[in-house]
């Protein structure tokens, strides 16, 4: 077998396990929100004493979003985490700067994932890529202190088929316990779709956590936490744009009366969560600006650029924080039995099948991508 240039494919690697990384390996990376956003954690020591962000910290864990890629270890503004996604894996290839890229030289001799036990070269392609994602997973989850989350729908055809979510997670699940992965450490990534709702029923129901992406109207929200999610993601400037441009949807979300409907959907979503009962945690993501942020003081993660935290940085506490909407609760509209008809209702009604299905074209597109370099860089050379 052919390795990827300046590696070896050492002993361990021929079991399918990750080489260990020299301490001068591992690059500095992204470190994540708990459930696999994409993020970076902001330092202790810049938050300004007497600031909005202190102040707002007491209410919520705030996240620092970053493009950037991989794990990290600032300590201050919410858990240590990571995410797995193909454009992550995609990135550690072409970069080939770290010990990371043995995640992809330990699938590649993993023995499930040869031709004489999947069958096929096409077969031995989804393995090997689920190998690396599970092997990358486990080494991120040795070098930080909170979760890693790893995507496991790329594309249409999985988002809506609860079986085929069900038989991933298990498969790569089975793959972690083999390197010795706790469950505790990661979670699966999985759209919002009904598939997705009986799909997180199942695998929560075993202990397989999963964070909720692509949240976008009450009905889904209550489905997902109704079926246990461990967290579910909602999008605060995606939906105020998109009510802006939708008023007749409005009034049938109840968000009509709302100055800002996505920070009221957050508040009906956390409040429905508490009237309810449910354990399922609330990240607040496309926060846009210090008025959305101070607005949802309280919800349980935020997700903030480094603008937004700048702003709350160089601001004053102020007597706003604490009786933002999300803090101060109230009434919320009532959520009955929810069937497969009125889910899908729901979320004709909101912007959530658009952007759903924008979210599965763009992670298709990276796994396409990612295919097509094992296949050229790789494997034809093994």
């Amino acid at each position: 077998m052919s390795s990827l240039p300046g590696l070896r494919v050492t002993a361990s690697a021929r079991k399918g396990r990750v080489p260990k990384a020299k301490a001068n390996d591992v690059e500095p990376c992204e470190a994540a929100d708990f459930k696999g956003i994409k993020t970076r954690e902001y330092s202790s020591n810049i938050i300004s004493r007497g600031s909005e962000l202190e102040q707002l910290k007491k209410l919520s864990h705030l996240v620092l979003e970053t493009a950037a890629v991989g794990a990290s270890t600032f300590e201050e503004l919410g858990p240590q985490a990571a995410t797995v996604s193909p454009s992550v894996l995609l990135h550690t290839l072409h970069e080939n700067t770290t010990a990371d890229v043995g995640a992809l030289e330990g699938a590649m001799v993993y023995e499930p994932c040869s031709v004489d036990f999947t069958g096929s070269e096409d077969a031995r392609l989804e393995c090997v890529i689920d190998k690396a994602f599970v092997n990358l997973g486990g080494m991120m989850a040795e070098r930080v202190g909170g979760l890693v989350s790893i995507e496991i729908v790329e594309d249409k055809v999985t988002a809506l088929n609860s079986d085929k979510i069900i038989a991933k997670a298990r498969h790569m699940r089975a793959m972690f316990d083999e390197i010795n992965v706790d469950r505790e450490k990661y979670l699966f990534k999985i759209p919002g779709t009904w598939a997705g709702v009986e799909a997180v029923r199942a695998l929560e129901a075993e202990g397989v956590r999963c964070h909720v992406t692509q949240v976008h109207c009450l009905e889904q929200a209550a489905a997902f936490g109704r079926a246990g999610a461990t967290v579910v993601q909602l999008y605060v400037g995606r939906l105020q744009a998109w009510y802006k441009k939708h008023p007749v949807h409005q009034l049938s979300n109840k968000l009509h009366e709302a100055s800002n409907h996505g920070v009221e959907f957050v508040r009906q979503v956390k409040a429905t969560f508490k009237n309810e009962s449910l354990d399922t945690k609330i990240i607040a993501s496309s926060v846009l600006d210090r008025d959305n942020a101070l607005s949802l003081a309280g919800v349980d993660y935020m997700l903030l650029s480094d603008r937004v935290v700048s702003t709350l940085n160089n601001a004053d506490a102020c007597d706003q924080i604490g009786t933002g909407v999300v803090a101060r609760g109230g009434n919320v509209p009532s959520v009955g039995e929810i069937t497969q008809a009125s889910f899908e209702a729901a979320l004709g009604m909101s912007p959530a099948y658009e952007e759903i299905e924008a979210h599965l074209e763009l992670l298709h597109k990276d796994e396409e991508a990612l295919k097509a370099f094992v296949k050229t860089s790789v494997m034809r050379n093994d």
